[in-house]
């Protein structure tokens, strides 16, 4: 590790005081001897790619996960340190919304202990409280509003109050900034910029580089379970910031998949399966033009609200768009029209499959052929239980889906298992084009492989693939990258791309450009240098 030496610091001057923190699960190392130093009032930016340890050490921070071995000290409110586990003190803001819908914003601020009056929910000091925490940021007028009716910010808001009326010495911000504008975004930093007049450390996590240079003081970056940097933000730029994140070599990981050494090149000549054209997500937000060919497999990436998952929901007919026209082998899709989508040759893997990707109830043959039902039916239109079970076994063959038989219950099995379900029921139709966000998320190395594997089947076979994720391991089976920045896409990588061109590319930094004459381009069809992908 490098620590910043401008600014020694003694034990009485920390908030948070962590030494060789390890955290192993079963024989992985999750944490690896993490190192970190909070100053008392300050706001310390915690950075790393994902997998690198983030969210385990906001976990141990939190007490929701005890250390292996090494040494976590917090100053809470009383200003003394006390070990880990213990909440006083301490707060977290998380990346996922964690309000209940149907409360209001008094309700939900104050759901962690509701005053009490003769044993009964004071009410009214209940709004007290909530107004005034609310009126620190201008948004009294919320106090009887129900959560669910709010705007991101508006909600955002609620969240960061509710952890402030626990009074904590310590905040925890978990990408404040998701699903934000940038109005927005200037309006909670000015907040944040308020709590730290009022002596609150804050400890800042985020792959946005440019909200850390505004927000924060210092900060820490994880690799690989480890700290591998510790500084000032005065002696660290982003440039630096980025090499640190991807290994400081500008080189590939050394654990480049084999899978990706047998790519067969992409015929320039191959058809064009996806067409869009000028497609607007919302009324404001920049036209995207992009197209993908016969086989090709391509990458589609970006931070938190950079706009490529809601541009994926869109192509698949999940999500309607203001403006432009999506293309599928020469059919024009209606926006936001699913079933259109899946009869145009659309198959689609979601998000989260724990959301909407199955019904956990239902077995697995049921699941993996929901989405081709009406082409299972016999003469009298009833469900041809055969031909279903016949279906579902070349699927099942096809993802390698272990299961003790076609009718148990797609809950019973391994998150892998469960995964490739999902991605069973996307190809059920023998779709043209596979939209997948984030295939790999949850499975383990050899479920992995196994769904890499199967997308290589699908490209050989004629399908076109796009993949969505923030994995490199999923980046990599592709024979290009779109990177979008900010809603618009901002860059496209070669197959063999360097893993610190991605990481500037994802923050909205220039990169490389992709040779003319390179396989990815003449497939995408666009001349060198169009915005065009």
């Amino acid at each position: 590790m490098t620590t910043g030496k401008a600014h020694p610091m003694q034990d009485e001057d920390l908030a948070i005081k962590i030494r060789d923190v390890r955290v192993t699960f079963g024989s992985t190392k999750a944490l690896d001897g993490v190192d970190l130093s909070v100053r008392r009032g300050e706001s310390h930016a915690l950075l790393g790619r994902n997998g690198a340890g983030k969210s385990t050490l906001i976990s141990v921070l939190t007490g929701l996960t005890e250390p292996t071995s090494g040494l976590v000290e917090i100053a809470g409110a009383d200003e003394e340190p006390y070990p880990s586990g213990s909440p006083a003190g301490l707060a977290c803001v998380y990346q996922k919304s964690t309000l209940i819908d149907g409360l209001t914003a008094a309700e939900n601020i104050s759901l962690a202990a509701y005053p009490l009056r003769r044993g009964m929910v004071d009410w009214p000091q209940m709004k007290a409280r909530g107004r005034d925490l609310l009126g620190d940021w201008g948004f009294a007028r919320l106090i009887d509003r129900e959560v669910g009716e709010l705007a991101p910010l508006e909600r955002k808001v609620v969240e960061v109050c509710r952890a402030m009326s626990q009074g904590p010495r310590i905040l925890l911000l978990d990408e404040p900034t998701a699903g934000l504008d940038d109005g927005a975004c200037q309006e909670l930093f000015a907040q944040i910029d308020q709590a730290r007049q009022r002596g609150v450390t804050i400890v800042y996590v985020s792959h946005h580089l440019d909200e850390v240079f505004r927000v924060c003081d210092a900060v820490t970056i994880l690799r690989d379970g480890r700290t591998v940097k510790q500084c000032s933000t005065a002696e660290i730029n982003t440039g630096q910031i980025v090499d640190v994140l991807s290994g400081g070599t500008g080189e590939h990981t050394a654990a480049r998949r084999s899978h990706t050494t047998t790519h067969t090149t992409l015929p320039a000549d191959a058809p064009v399966v996806l067409q869009a054209d000028s497609v607007q997500l919302t009324d404001r937000s920049a036209p995207i033009t992009l197209s993908m060919r016969r086989g090709e497999a391509v990458g589609l990436t970006g931070l938190d609200g950079a706009g490529h998952v809601q541009l994926a929901q869109a192509l698949a007919g999940q999500l309607p768009f203001a403006g432009g026209e999506v293309r599928v082998d020469g059919r024009r899709l209606r926006p936001g029209n699913i079933g259109n989508a899946i009869d145009a040759g659309v198959g689609f893997v979601p998000e989260d499959r724990h959301v909407n990707g199955f019904a956990p109830e239902l077995s697995v043959e049921e699941n993996a052929t929901l989405s081709v039902l009406n082409r299972l039916r016999g003469k009298m239109g009833l469900l041809d239980r055969r031909a279903r079970r016949q279906r579902y076994l070349e699927l099942s063959q096809t993802w390698a889906i272990k299961a003790a038989s076609a009718d148990q219950a797609v809950q019973e099995l391994s998150g892998g298992n469960q995964q490739k379900v999902v991605l069973a029921r996307a190809l059920a139709a023998d779709p043209h084009l596979l939209v997948l966000i984030h295939p790999s998320a949850g499975v383990d190395v050899t479920a992995k492989d196994s769904i890499y594997a199967s997308i290589r089947q699908q490209q050989d076979e004629g399908c076109a693939v796009l993949v969505v994720s923030s994995d490199d391991d999923d980046l990599e089976v592709c024979d290009r990258v779109l990177v979008m920045y900010k809603g618009a896409l901002h860059a496209e990588l070669a197959r063999g791309w360097q893993e610190r061109d991605l990481v500037a590319a994802v923050q909205g930094s220039d990169t490389p450009a992709v040779p003319s004459d390179s396989p990815s381009r003449a497939a995408a069809g666009s001349p060198h240098g169009s915005p065009t992908c």
